[in-house]
């Protein structure tokens, strides 16, 4: 399984999170919790505050020093008491996602430690109890917000690990018609139909998200887009295409010796 990123996990960078999030050892700590601020946000949400904005203050500090259990339990009477805020929601749910993929890492550790069948399930149930509550955020966050359409790649994300593939291709078929998202979410298709064996389609996925015009996809996504399908053209024995995608790699990355020598390669290969 490929370490996740924190938009597939939905942890958005800000001064909460980590510069490095990965799928082997929890974020550390940022700073220590300063006692007497937190014992005395502790007294405030006790006495029945008038507004959220201390126990958002007392979360974030928890949040800082990686204590997610205290965090959830302070954002779950944020929420009940003021269920409209947005932010409370948003960092209940980042929280929750935090311990659920410390869990995660701790029964990879486990296993490190202890290799047998028992550890391995703990992982495969850590793993599935993180995807089930991925997809739970996503729909949550969308019936809230239901023009936040990135976040239907998380979403198929999470439905893909959890062996629900063609509904992840329905989810990215949403975020393909939208701009700002489709290189991305072609992309994403792309794999998820190779992964279907359904090559044509693979194949015209990825070419859109490496050709997309309007707004024109990212470097790296196009470079992504044209290798994947410049391998899976290659795999299939279709040599006139895989042609094209490397041709496309080599105007892409003119100093790329390997990609040339590829060319080269497939230039003189048989149809």
């Amino acid at each position: 399984m490929q370490p996740l990123t924190p938009d597939d996990l939905l942890i958005r960078r800000n001064p909460l999170d980590s510069d490095e999030w990965s799928n082997e050892e929890p974020p550390p700590a940022e700073r220590a919790i300063a006692l007497e601020r937190f014992q005395t946000l502790e007294h405030v949400i006790r006495d029945n505050p008038i507004n959220v904005d201390p126990y958002l203050e007392l979360a974030k500090i928890y949040m800082q020093a990686s204590r997610w259990t205290d965090a959830r339990r302070v954002l779950e009477s944020a929420c009940s008491r003021f269920p409209d805020v947005e932010e409370a929601n948003f960092l209940l749910e980042e929280s929750q996602l935090a311990r659920s993929l410390q869990l995660h890492w701790e029964a990879q550790k486990a296993h490190r430690e202890d290799p047998t069948r028992l550890t391995e399930e703990g992982i495969e149930n850590c793993r599935i109890e993180l995807n089930v509550l991925r997809e739970k955020i996503c729909r949550a966050r969308l019936e809230r917000q239901p023009d936040r359409l990135d976040l239907y790649l998380p979403l198929a994300t999470a439905l893909e690990n959890l062996g629900q593939r063609e509904l992840a291709i329905q989810s990215l078929n949403v975020a393909v018609a939208h701009p700002k998202y489709r290189s991305a979410a072609a992309l994403q298709l792309g794999k998820l139909l190779e992964a279907a064996n359904r090559i044509p389609e693979a194949l015209s996925a990825y070419r859109k998200a490496a050709l997309f015009r309007v707004p024109p996809p990212t470097t790296e996504i196009k470079h992504k887009a044209l290798s994947a399908a410049a391998d899976l053209a290659e795999r299939c024995n279709l040599i006139d295409s895989a042609r094209r995608y490397v041709a496309m790699l080599v105007e892409l990355e003119p100093e790329n010796n390997a990609t040339k020598l590829r060319f080269e390669r497939l230039s003189t290969t048989p149809l």
